[in-house]
């Protein structure tokens, strides 16, 4: 198996740390110990935990809530793993072999797309596609459609969608099901941001690929609108026998969860306190997200604003001149110049876009869009 790197993690870790202002990051401002103990968690609690292995499929008290979360779900159904990238990694080692064919929806988290060539796979992207109007885009449906053969052995896609914000509607996503059904391929939804959707009412509910089809299985994690990517947290939920030969490939990676986390899990992911941490992300994304519309409209033309529907990202096409610009170019330039970093398109299959963070603190948010216009500015005048 011969991996490619993957670039949005390689620059992201070389980077983030080394800058003065992270626009790269597509969750929200971590919260700290002390921020879920002033949520009402058990933060002395966590001074009798055994620093031990726990059990390496999760244990049975937070799989059984997880569980809740998905309708008809149980406990068999549920595997805890080392954050949603494990999930997605060890489910496409069990589904994915040499001439296999993967459809995925692009742009994306491009990790299951480069896993799943390193085992021989051809993976064929299908474009979600801008609509007409700031706020939409669309699947190219036909072209969907005509990829999906009787090789097909994995559709993937993220939902929300990442890094567009893009939002499947429930029909949408009985037509991705109802194709995998028709070749007896499976579906690999990664779900981290359905707590994400920016304009969700009070107990609304983002909908999600789970129960539409009998090989489906969905990824979720604490990383992006929980607000909890340190605790290194996530799960899938699928059929029984699928999770358990995942559970089999865990054993080679990181065997268990770890014992920290899993009362952080347990807290986080109670309805109510759910509920309070995906409200909390929402509040910074809206405010950001204002700031950024507002912003982009006084660029000159430099960036044409998409709207989000979700997420803690923008994610919008770079000009020069009326042209898609080099946005890796322009995102090192601004690296090397304003010590702010961006997400390149291309990173996530779209060239000529850029992807803002809008999770950040409102303050540092306002002061890296300052920073960035200087960059646009200079890039003028040099041109």
């Amino acid at each position: 198996m011969e991996m490619e790197t993957f670039d949005l993690e390689r620059q992201q870790s070389l980077w983030e740390h080394r800058v003065d202002i992270n626009l790269s990051e597509s969750g929200v401002e971590p919260l700290t110990l002390a921020g879920l103990a002033a949520l009402g968690f058990d933060l002395d609690g966590l001074h009798s935990v055994p620093l031990e292995y726990i059990q390496s499929n999760g244990t049975p008290e937070l799989r059984s809530q997880l569980a809740g979360h998905y309708a008809g779900a149980t406990i068999e159904n549920l595997l805890v793993t080392t954050g949603s990238a494990e999930a997605n990694y060890v489910a496409v080692q069990v589904l994915v072999g040499p001439a296999d064919e993967v459809v995925a929806i692009v742009p994306n988290y491009l990790q299951v797309g480069l896993a799943a060539r390193g085992l021989g796979a051809v993976v064929r992207d299908i474009p979600l596609l801008p609509g007409a109007d700031e706020s939409t885009w669309s699947l190219d449906w036909d072209a969907f459609e005509d990829a999906v053969g009787e090789r097909t052995k994995l559709i993937y896609l993220s939902h929300p969608n990442n890094p567009t914000g893009h939002v499947f509607t429930p029909s949408e996503l009985d037509r991705i099901a109802a194709a995998a059904e028709r070749v007896g391929a499976w579906v690999l939804s990664d779900e981290v941001y359905r707590g994400a959707v920016h304009d969700l009412l009070p107990g609304e509910e983002t909908p999600g690929m789970w129960g539409r089809g009998e090989r489906v299985v969905a990824v979720s994690s604490l990383s992006k609108a929980y607000g909890l990517p340190g605790a290194r947290l996530g799960w899938m939920v699928g059929p029984p026998e699928f999770v358990e030969r995942c559970w089999s490939r865990r054993d080679f990676t990181t065997i268990a969860p770890a014992a920290l986390s899993d009362p952080i899990a347990r807290f986080a992911t109670e309805p109510s306190n759910q509920e309070r941490l995906f409200e909390r992300a929402r509040r910074m994304m809206r405010t950001n997200r204002a700031t950024f519309r507002d912003w982009t409209g006084r660029q000159n033309g430099a960036i044409a604003y998409r709207e989000p529907r979700a997420g803690a990202y923008g994610f919008v096409p770079l000009l020069e001149n009326g042209r898609s610009a080099d946005c890796a170019a322009f995102a090192e330039r601004l690296r090397l110049n304003r010590s702010v970093l961006l997400v390149a398109g291309r990173w996530a299959g779209m060239p000529g876009y850029l992807r803002f963070g809008l999770g950040v603190q409102p303050e540092a948010f306002a002061e890296g869009l300052r920073r960035v216009e200087l960059e646009l500015r200079d890039s003028r005048v040099a041109s």
